[in-house]
């Protein structure tokens, strides 16, 4: 009966200009998108309509109404649960087993939830004026072990008061977002935006899947894992505004490495000890994972026989070193990703130098071999160099436009205090006004289609022209004792630092400009960081760690067996 009366009321709203209505328990038309309430009341035919009005508001309980533009009474912990469970969701449907959610995610939150003293104890952080929460309804039936029958369910988000008289923040929407951040409650780790994506990663982790955190940060910016502009999504009775727009509203994507530190931080403060071990047959062991970047960077197949040579020597590939134990001193998260394309490019070092000399004299030698034989396909650096600086370009370019073209602000208007309210929607509707009639003159789209969820960005398939694939090129010639290539190169591998720390306890290579180095060796960087989103230093920094590892650089930087041309050094 509700939504036929509501349907039927065609008017727009003064304040937001939506044509969405519902009606109140007192018989009012409210804006379910602004929460405006009107003076016109809806037509009730019968008294069997008061009265299941009136039973379906004491079924409701504690969650009460404060005002009817204020929502119900809601936590800031809540809002990260609601985030939380839409953001496993996501991934289960990216093919993240459905474990996830309920026996590891759930598990990892209630953990949380207790040892931050937000719920689960019997004295809460906040004010001693106010009381906080006892438990969470949504997971009060569960276990703490992780076969539980917890659930981070939406029919259950609101979280159980202790106290009736409960009194709402006046500075946010929520009961506790004006004291959230506050001196006492910074002592403990608090959750953030960035936190759901570091609970989400520690939670693939444990399950070892397929989707790495580079991958979960190329779905976040994607849209396909919610993140920018969430709390739009909210329910409806959960007003969100003042502070809580600071808590919740995000702009941009978080770094790779700033999740690494949320979640090892995490990890810590949940008390997590060692992980599942990662073997051989895991998706996130360096063997494996090679062959994906070695396909994404469309490098010859062969390759991984020295990517395999190299995980050996280096010891990068055993289960003790691969698996996350946050508990032991010293350790950090492992970057499995940044740690796999760094030993391609130490096997690119070893085959063609990387020096902007030996790779063209070996691309010249490869083509004079594949001109006296053309059944044999002999990998030439030169040509792949020219095709995927080309294919690079034109994707950092789209990259860029797509970033431009993407709508950053929420389409849900938001506003950081009740006075401010009536002016940010009059602006709204003014925005929305200059874009419907720019859109019309430019005859453009408001909004392009998203691309379907993928963790490649370059796709490689033979046949083709203008993009050739390499993946079926040969590097048996490079193998060859007899080649004078190999002699060559091997004498010829050159180090980008150019010392060694001289403090006793370090002993670890010092930092170089990244200016000196080959344009070869920085297109190489370039090309691995886009892929992964990150840094070009920090891939540089990993392959310095992997030579370091895998060759005695004290001994071979010594005065004596070193030659610097143009802050370079080649090893004779």
């Amino acid at each position: 009966m509700e939504q036929e009366g509501a349907k039927d009321f065609k008017q727009a709203c003064e304040q937001c200009s939506e044509v969405h209505w519902g009606i109140t328990d007192e018989g009012k038309f409210f804006c379910k998108s602004c929460h405006n309430v009107i003076e016109k009341t809806a037509e009730v035919p019968s008294e069997d309509f008061i009265q299941n009005v009136r039973i379906s508001s004491i079924n409701r309980g504690l969650k009460k109404k404060r005002k009817v533009d204020r929502g119900c009474q809601w936590y800031v912990c809540e809002g990260f649960q609601y985030i939380l469970n839409q953001q496993v969701k996501a991934l289960i449907i990216l093919g993240a087993s459905p474990q996830i959610k309920d026996e590891i995610l759930c598990n990892l939150w209630r953990s949380y939830l207790q040892k931050s003293q937000q719920a689960y104890t019997n004295r809460p952080t906040g004010s001693k004026k106010k009381r906080m929460v006892s438990a969470v309804t949504s997971c009060s039936s569960g276990q703490d072990s992780p076969s539980g029958s917890s659930n981070l369910d939406d029919r259950c988000l609101f979280l159980e008061s202790k106290s009736e008289d409960e009194v709402a923040s006046i500075q946010s929407g929520s009961v506790d977002g004006s004291t959230y951040r506050s001196g006492a409650q910074r002592e403990k780790l608090l959750m953030s935006m960035p936190m759901t994506l570091a609970f989400c990663y520690l939670a693939l982790l444990w399950l070892r899947e397929s989707i790495t955190l580079v991958d979960l940060l190329r779905f976040a910016e994607m849209e396909h894992v919610p993140y920018l502009n969430t709390f739009q999504h909210f329910p409806a009775e959960m007003v969100l505004y003042g502070n809580d727009t600071h808590i919740f509203q995000v702009q941009a994507i978080p770094s790779y490495d700033e999740i690494q530190k949320n979640m090892h931080s995490l990890a810590v403060f949940l008390n997590l000890r060692e992980f599942p071990a990662i073997s051989e047959k895991c998706f996130l062991h360096p063997d494996i994972l090679v062959i994906k970047y070695l396909m994404e960077a469309n490098l010859p197949e062969e390759m991984h026989f020295w990517t395999r040579e190299l995980v050996k020597q280096i010891g990068i590939g055993e289960t003790t070193f691969l698996t996350f134990q946050p508990l032991i001193g010293g350790t950090t998260a492992i970057n499995y990703e940044v740690q796999a394309v760094a030993v391609i490019i130490v096997a690119l070092k070893l085959l063609f130098g990387l020096n902007d000399k030996i790779e063209w004299i070996a691309s010249k030698e490869a083509k004079k071999i594949s001109k006296a034989n053309p059944e044999v396909k002999v990998f030439q650096f030169s040509k792949w160099y020219q095709v995927m600086r080309e294919c690079l370009d034109e994707r950092e370019d789209e990259a860029q436009e797509e970033t431009a073209r993407r709508p950053w602000k929420s389409e849900k208007a938001i506003f950081y205090s009740l006075n401010a309210k009536l002016v940010i929607f009059k602006r709204k509707r003014v925005i929305h006004s200059l874009k419907k009639q720019f859109s019309r003159l430019a005859g453009s789209h408001q909004r392009a289609e998203m691309r379907r969820p993928s963790s490649f960005t370059f796709s490689w398939s033979d046949g083709n022209s203008e993009k050739p694939c390499f993946h079926g090129d040969s590097l048996e010639e490079y193998k060859s004792t007899e080649s004078k290539l190999i002699h060559t190169i091997n004498k010829h591998y050159w180090f980008s630092n150019q010392k060694i720390c001289k403090a006793k306890c370090c002993k670890q290579l010092t930092k170089s400009e990244e200016i000196h180095f080959p344009e070869s060796y920085q297109f190489v960087l370039r090309l691995f960081s886009f892929l992964l989103s990150v840094d070009s230093t920090m891939v540089h920094k990993e392959v310095c760690q992997l030579e370091h590892g895998l060759f005695n650089v004290a001994k071979l930087l010594k005065p004596k067996q070193k030659i610097k041309r143009a802050n370079r050094l080649w090893i004779l």
